[in-house]
């Protein structure tokens, strides 16, 4: 990576939250803005540090992830989001494209994937992981 790209993330799960968090703080060319439990957080926490990506999880209390992605895309139409979840069925993969996330990853993804979807996301294109384009493509083929 060549970027600062200013980061914020989104997980319910406090462990995968921080692990991520520690992973992510770790690499020079992203500034880890803070973290958020659920997808009310999420939005608040995007309003006050304009962040480039966000990685968000789905399904979070109060609020969630697809929801969060439309309101703030609806007031920071500029901000990048990564879906990933642990979910790959069809309905909140097609949900959160919906909503304007520009990746989707599984938590099974590795850091080098991750590193590589923050990029992918920030040059302004999109990034799904491989399972996930697999998925969309058979959804295409049925359709």
């Amino acid at each position: 990576m060549k970027y600062n790209i200013r980061l914020l993330i989104a997980d319910d799960h406090e462990i995968f939250r921080d692990g991520l968090a520690l992973m992510l703080a770790r690499q020079k060319e992203i500034s880890l803005l803070g973290q958020a439990g659920n997808g009310k957080e999420l939005v608040e926490l995007s309003a006050a540090e304009n962040p480039d990506v966000i990685i968000t999880d789905i399904k979070m209390p109060m609020m969630d992830g697809i929801q969060a992605t439309r309101e703030i895309l609806k007031n920071q139409p500029g901000v990048k989001i990564i879906a990933l979840s642990m979910f790959d069925e069809e309905m909140l993969i097609v949900d959160m494209l919906e909503a304007g996330a520009k990746g989707y990853l599984l938590k099974n993804a590795d850091k080098t994937e991750i590193l590589e979807a923050i990029e992918t996301v920030f040059e302004d294109k999109t990034y799904y992981c491989h399972h996930t384009s697999a998925r969309l493509t058979n959804m295409i083929v049925k359709s």
